[in-house]
């Protein structure tokens, strides 16, 4: 009885612990601390961990904040860095992504090149983000009633199921805005003070710098923040309403981000209101050291002049409601993105949610309203593809909420064989497709570039997850792991296998425990008998 209650009590520690482990094992990397001129190799860049303009991006600004100490790149940094490097006016290469994330991932870059890796180092980071908000969707599932069971397998469903896992290996912004959401709901479902107030706008705030469209899936926590900075007394024949000065004051937790942001655009576009949206993007750095302008390569592929972009024109082009429908269907339904095809075990979610909305679930509403604007702002947004992406990462929120939700379906039909053996169906095949992904690539076209792609490589290309089985064909995986030490032992499908084989064990073991836990009392009995 007593090694059944330590195994109780250490049973979280011990499932983190091997979600860390999984995360090791799949984390993408190469050994060495790249200059400048190594970074413009193919093996870091195309055939490398780097490989794609997002993460460059990210990564260039990192490397001149800790190598160069300048906001302002380089040559060699700028030529890394493009497509997606600003110019400007002034004649100067500067980051086109909000900073935080090069700034937060700053220890881990310390860290690994005091051992010979820095980028895995600077990878690592947006890894533990991953797992703090595994701790979190459970932490948060369980405060709204879930069974802890169903919330870990539920928080294991996010981490390792869902194209999260791919983007937990490598330099993308979308697990620490996840972590930032995540951590603003639990201080509210959990908290009610002037301190966890401060600290959701703190959050509210500091999550604009981190990706600029955080800022409307944080809207309805600002909402219920804002709400509750005013006190709600009812009397017999009316009600007060009092707004007290230190809740008000609270307020001021957005203050610190908020000057950390203008300060960040002032040092680099020397103006605090200027963001890089305004700036004229570089799609390539010439010879001599010049841009090309991607107005230019417009002009010559459409044979008008095409105007500098600008953030007011931007701004209001960029979300059009005749892009929902479209946006919908790339973002759930398409080959190329749609949940459907990646991550189908989030369907559960779906159905949780509408379970929860059913039984007027606590904060039902709160997640369902964060949940909505995420798919919203991205269903209008006109690139719902993400660029060449591995599934619908702009969904990566939305897959954490969804997770919460399946918490609550596993619990209200824990009784339920069939539902338990359906979920472990769709969770296993989401589980092969997701970690194909995090090892190999996330280099998948979207499908309308497919054809003129076709047309540049005279071969035909897949654009979906087949993408990533045909790069573990080719005996390919660009895990640290992998490439450093294991692929003189075994071939990347075999690595790959292995993988699966652990990740599989663990829903096997939950929900065969769970199940044996949900047995009703008198069944047990007559079975003893």
């Amino acid at each position: 009885m007593n090694v059944m209650k330590i195994l109780k009590k250490l049973g979280p520690v011990f499932f983190f612990l091997f979600c860390a482990l999984m995360l090791f094992f799949s984390l993408r990397g190469l050994p060495g601390n790249p200059t400048s001129k190594d970074l413009n190799d193919l093996s870091w860049k195309d055939n490398g961990p780097l490989e794609l303009s997002p993460e460059r991006g990210r990564y260039a600004l990192l490397y001149s904040i800790v190598e160069d100490h300048s906001f302002t790149f380089s040559t060699d940094i700028a030529r890394f860095t493009a497509p997606d490097v600003a110019y400007t006016p002034d004649k100067r290469y500067v980051s086109l992504f909000a900073p935080s994330l090069s700034f937060l991932v700053i220890p881990g870059y310390l860290i690994g090149k005091h051992f010979g890796v820095a980028q895995v180092g600077a990878f690592a980071m947006v890894a533990l983000f991953a797992l703090l908000n595994t701790i979190l969707i459970r932490a948060i599932a369980v405060r709204l009633g879930a069974n802890s069971l169903a919330a870990t397998l539920a928080s294991f469903t996010f981490l390792f199921a869902t194209p999260a896992f791919t983007y937990a290996v490598t330099l993308y912004q979308h697990h620490i805005s996840t972590f930032l959401i995540l951590l603003a709901v639990y201080l509210l479902i959990r908290f009610n003070t002037i301190a966890s107030l401060a600290a959701i706008w703190f959050l509210c705030a500091f999550s604009i710098t981190v990706d600029y469209p955080n800022l409307f899936m944080m809207l309805p926590i600002g909402l219920v923040a804002l709400v509750r900075t005013f006190l709600v007394e009812k009397h017999e024949h009316f009600v007060t309403m009092k707004a007290p000065l230190l809740r008000i004051l609270a307020l001021g937790g957005m203050i610190i981000p908020l000057a950390f942001f203008l300060w960040f655009n002032a040092v680099s576009y020397h103006n605090p209101l200027t963001i890089s949206g305004t700036l004229e993007r570089a799609v390539e750095i010439k010879p001599d050291g010049t841009p090309l302008f991607e107005k230019d390569v417009l002009k010559k592929l459409q044979g008008e002049v095409i105007e500098p972009i600008v953030i007011d024109s931007s701004l209001m082009n960029a979300f059009k409601n005749r892009n929902a429908i479209n946006g919908m269907y790339t973002l759930f339904i398409s080959p190329d993105r749609g949940i459907i095809y990646y991550t189908p075990i989030m369907l559960f979610g779906i159905l949780g949610l509408v379970l929860a909305l059913q039984k007027k679930q606590k904060y039902a509403g709160l997640l369902v309203a964060i949940f909505g604007f995420n798919v919203l702002v991205y269903s209008m947004w006109g690139d719902a593809y993400g660029g060449w992406a591995f599934g619908a990462r702009y969904l990566i929120p939305s897959y954490a909420i969804l997770s919460i939700f399946i918490a609550f379906v596993l619990t209200y039909y824990k009784r339920s064989f069939f539902i338990s053996i359906l979920f472990f169906v769709v969770l296993a095949y989401s589980l092969f497709i997701n970690t194909a992904g995090a090892i190999t690539s996330s280099k998948n076209p979207p499908k309308v570039e497919i054809a003129a792609l076709e047309k540049q490589t005279h071969t035909v290309q897949e654009d979906n997850y087949m993408r990533n089985i045909h790069f573990l064909d080719k005996g390919n995986s660009k895990s640290f792991i992998f490439h450093t030490y294991a692929r003189n032992y075994v071939s990347a499908w075999t690595y790959y296998s292995y993988l699966m084989i652990f990740l599989i064990s663990v829903p096997i073991f939950i929900l065969v425990y769970y199940r044996m836990l949900s047995v009703p009392r008198k069944r047990k009995e007559q079975h003893a008998v």
